[in-house]
């Protein structure tokens, strides 16, 4: 049996990471990468994250039993066009696009008798762009999104086979529906955070020290404003009537506290502020992207060498897997913390057992 061929076109963040999972995953495939710049397909190359590269569209997929989109949205469509008089019977055509119902109805015109698109959308990603910001673990436990458009099963099950050798979960889910939870979750919040952001911004504009004293809770507030402007202009404008439905909702929501400030209101701003913070706890604490579960604590270090590492020993000892690891805030001299995310509900309650009794404070987070 041939070795499956996987043509990732796009070698960014999202593609370098595909062809980088793809490397270690179990199964022999080949890796054929595409990208615009014969510079960008040589350092794919030396980094190991395909086979093989080109910069001629047709030559890249012409062998591929599954070709991967891993550019911005807008651009997939006419990227699907020119390469549709080479893609091959039997192969299927995905992407990683934040929206999915424009794909889902353009692209399966564009696509060659025999050929079959299965729209895609990892959960997850990076505030860094990019070749250079690739991770193999970028899609590890993430949640990734599924939408067929034809009733054959084949094309489903061979892009199911892809996400999970990237060691991520697919969730098959209609289109339309997506759009809408991705406008709420993920798309506004963006767009609350991008606003944010453009408001401190130019109030800094009079006040030279407002940057200079935004402390942790400005950064993690406004964090994912970091994203790809280009990336998130194409996200806005091909999901516009889900996103414009939030943001009034988001505006109407804005309105009410500003009038219960307005009038002075405390015992109305004090419901408004229970509602939401009710509303914030009934939150599932242990997710990540839509539905995947994840298991979060934080621990507080002292600053001395092999902290960190003496953390890891320790849950390490109790077979408990690291699936995340972050350092949230250091202060030179004193320690810091550390964000832990663990993979079951038994694993967290045996690290807090553990971590405490050895000296390490530590606690849920969320």
């Amino acid at each position: 049996m041939a070795v499956p061929t996987v043509a990732v076109v796009g070698l960014g963040l999202l593609g370098g990471s595909i062809g980088l999972a793809l490397g270690r995953a179990p199964g022999a495939r080949r890796v054929v990468g595409v990208a615009r710049d014969e510079r960008v397909v040589q350092r794919a190359l030396s980094l190991g994250m395909i086979d093989t590269g080109t910069t001629d569209l047709l030559h890249g997929v012409r062998e591929a039993d599954l070709v991967v989109f891993a550019t911005p949205v807008r651009a997939v469509p006419e990227l699907v066009e020119a390469a549709a008089p080479a893609l091959k019977p039997g192969a299927v055509v995905t992407d990683v696009g934040s929206t999915k119902l424009d794909l889902c109805r353009t692209v399966p015109l564009l696509l060659p008798s025999g050929v079959a698109y299965v729209g895609g959308h990892p959960m997850a990603g990076s505030e860094q762009t990019g070749l250079e910001a690739a991770d193999p673990y970028l899609f590890e436990n993430a949640v990734y999104v599924l939408t067929p458009t034809t009733p054959d099963d084949e094309p489903l099950r061979k892009v199911r086979d892809f996400v999970e050798s990237l060691g991520a979960q697919p969730l098959v889910m209609d289109a339309a529906r997506h759009d809408r939870i991705v406008a709420a979750v993920s798309h506004l919040p963006h767009i609350a955070a991008a606003a944010l952001v453009s408001a401190v911004s130019e109030a800094a504009r009079h006040e030279p020290s407002m940057l200079a004293l935004a402390a942790g809770g400005f950064r993690d507030t406004t964090r994912i404003a970091l994203g790809d402007p280009a990336m998130w202009r194409d996200i806005c404008l091909t999901n516009r009537r889900p996103l414009l439905d939030m943001i009034d909702r988001f505006e109407d929501a804005l309105r009410r506290f500003r009038a219960a400030i307005a009038r002075g209101d405390g015992a109305e701003l004090e419901q408004r502020l229970a509602h939401a913070r009710a509303a914030r706890e009934q939150l599932p604490r242990h997710r990540k992207g839509i539905l995947s579960a994840v298991y979060e604590l934080v621990v507080q270090l002292a600053d001395r060498p092999g902290a960190i590492s003496q953390v890891t020993a320790c849950l390490a000892r109790q077979g408990i897997n690291i699936i995340d690891i972050e350092i949230l805030r250091v202060r030179e001299g004193e320690g810091g913390t550390l964000r832990l995310a663990l993979e079951n509900e038994a694993d967290l309650e045996t690290a807090l057992q553990e971590l405490n009794a050895a000296g390490f404070p530590a606690r849920r987070r969320g």
